[in-house]
């Protein structure tokens, strides 16, 4: 299918790669002159594979399109000028002391357990305030570890986020808060937006064997806690064949019915990196099929082709950043990175419906293409009038008035483009839920040429902005290290 480049699982060093079709699914192979072949799954899915290339919008970024395998990629990100993407997400580490220990910790290696490293207050601060003159800043900060709740200053920290205008989301397995509602508040009095909870699955035996003991009730708790102060909740699903995968429907039908307070669903396969690096039956955990699945175990409610690359959010962006002070980046992320769709619950029926399902999903992307096509030279009007034609013309009405209101899903598609917030999906806001999965790489299926387009980028001490996959698989140990070091001496 194509050429890129990956690296040694065993030393890291950079090698070529090709990707092909095999059995259905598409494989990674490479060869290390030292080390010899490897073989990994890259994406579950041919005809899924297919259908999110059709709707990467990365194509139409122009020049951002052209420096494929940069040079130094993926060891020199603090100097590296051809990464693709803006940060989207950054991510800042704020303690590896945790609670649990987790089989499949991704940010703890089996050689690497120590709990020293924990940036002061001040680094912390300073991390944030070098993320905020980015240009385009981030939208998000997610807080995590280790366990970012065992950290005492963490409110502290999270108002300083909130001072600098960042979104704030705390990645946690929920414990503390669920056995202190005071500290939930404290972090909601501070500024805190999303807990960003892990919820992996309905079943203790699950839990006990991948996360040391019995947590459902935690979670569970977890959530009438964030309820009770109406802080929103997204759920996040590490996804492992044969453990955890039959219970994606009931995953998703149970944020169905918490639409209130669950403002999203994200599934996270496995991957291999930290605690599972060693992990000798990994290809067998990764035999999932995410999107049929999840038509499979909702019969039908949710299609595969329901599901869209997250790049699909490029064009509408375009349009957006025309009506922001401070434009967001765009989500420019490989089709193969993250995909994800809006689900609307029906108030009367409890029935599931993906958004593309109130228009015609093909001629409305089509009409916000073409009109994000050199979108910053054209005035409001310009942009808004092929929107509202658009989204008229589009429409399933029946499905639209019953559901939602014409006046109500237009008065939302507008709002968005122009106000680009939750608030601003007004009385529906409390009806859909966002649906994604996120696959992350390990050293066995990496892919420079999807590093360079990530989205999620970890912030370190020393200032530098790190993709999510080549942090955890290059540079994490490295740079613990040599903090924690420097800490000692001073």
């Amino acid at each position: 299918m194509s050429e890129t480049k990956s690296i040694c699982p065993e030393c890291q060093k950079k090698i070529d790669a090709q990707l092909s079709k095999q059995n259905g699914r598409i494989q990674i192979s490479k060869q290390c002159p030292e080390h010899g072949e490897f073989k990994a799954t890259h994406w579950q899915s041919e005809p899924i594979f297919d259908h999110m290339c059709k709707y990467d919008q990365f194509q139409y970024l122009g020049d951002l399109n052209a420096t494929k395998n940069p040079e130094g990629c993926p060891y020199v990100c603090e100097t590296c000028h051809n990464h693709a993407s803006g940060t989207v997400i950054g991510v800042i580490d704020v303690t590896k002391k945790c609670n649990l220990r987790c089989a499949v910790c991704f940010s703890t290696f089996p050689n690497q357990e120590s709990t020293d490293y924990e940036p002061t207050k001040q680094a912390l601060v300073d991390m944030l305030e070098f993320a905020a003159k980015a240009n385009p800043k981030p939208p998000a900060i997610l807080f995590s570890g280790g366990e970012p709740c065992e950290r005492e200053d963490m409110p502290e920290i999270i108002a300083e986020a909130h001072r600098l205008k960042f979104m704030t989301i705390l990645a946690t397995n929920g414990m503390k808060l669920a056995d202190n509602p005071a500290l939930a508040k404290r972090f909601k009095d501070a500024g805190l937006n999303i807990v960003y909870l892990s919820f992996d699955s309905f079943h203790e035996d699950f839990n006990r064997k991948i996360r040391g003991r019995e947590l459902l009730a935690y979670k569970l708790r977890t959530i009438d806690v964030c309820r009770k102060l109406d802080m929103e909740v997204i759920l996040v699903n590490t996804l492992m064949k044969s453990l955890n995968d039959e219970e994606v429907g009931d995953m998703i039908r149970f944020a169905a019915k918490n639409t209130d307070i669950v403002r999203g669903l994200i599934f996270q396969p496995i991957a291999f990196t930290g605690r599972a690096t060693e992990n000798p039956f990994r290809e067998n955990f990764r035999e999932w099929s995410f999107a049929e699945d999840v038509e499979r175990q909702t019969k039908g409610e949710i299609k595969a082709t329901d599901l869209y690359p997250m790049s699909v959010m490029t064009s509408p962006l375009k349009i957006m950043r025309q009506f922001m002070q401070k434009p967001w980046p765009l989500f420019s992320c490989s089709p193969q990175c993250g995909i994800v769709n809006w689900v609307y619950v029906s108030p009367r029926t409890g029935k599931m419906y993906p958004i593309n399902r109130f228009v015609n999903f093909e001629r409305f992307f089509n009409t916000i293409r073409k009109t994000a096509e050199n979108a910053e030279s054209k005035g409001r009007i310009q942009l808004l009038a092929p929107l509202f034609m658009g989204a008229m013309i589009s429409m399933d009405m029946l499905l639209v008035t019953r559901e939602v209101g014409t006046f109500t899903l237009i008065k939302s598609i507008m709002s968005m483009h122009m106000n680009p917030n939750y608030k601003s999906l007004g009385k529906i806001r409390r009806r859909i839920f966002l649906l994604g999965c996120m696959a992350f790489m390990d050293s066995y299926n990496f892919d420079v040429n999807r590093v360079r387009r990530c989205v999620v980028h970890y912030i370190t001490p020393d200032k530098k902005i790190i993709p999510f996959c080549a942090y955890n698989n290059v540079h994490r140990v490295a740079i613990e290290k040599e903090y924690t070091k420097r800490q000692k001496k001073e």
